[in-house]
């Protein structure tokens, strides 16, 4: 499995179980993070994850995800803003 596949798998799992993380949270070495942060931007463009603002460092379950994805109900409503 590549990284990309990886962090797809992670940020997805994270999302069903928490609904939100900060990418300091995710299990990735250092060297990792550049390409974590580009494949959880690309997930933000998908709708699969969301944020407050561009600078905001606390990552959402997005609309895509929301709908796709079987996520708790208490899950979605503690991970709103």
């Amino acid at each position: 499995m590549t990284l990309r596949d990886d962090c797809w798998d992670t940020v997805l799992t994270i999302l069903v179980e928490e609904g939100r993380f900060k990418l300091s949270e995710l299990p990735f070495e250092d060297s990792q993070k550049h390409t974590v942060r580009r494949v959880v931007r690309e997930m933000e463009s998908k709708g699969w994850v969301e944020r407050k603002s561009k600078q905001a460092a606390i990552w959402r379950i997005g609309p895509k995800g929301r709908l796709l994805l079987d996520v708790d109900e208490e899950v979605i409503e503690k991970s709103k803003f």
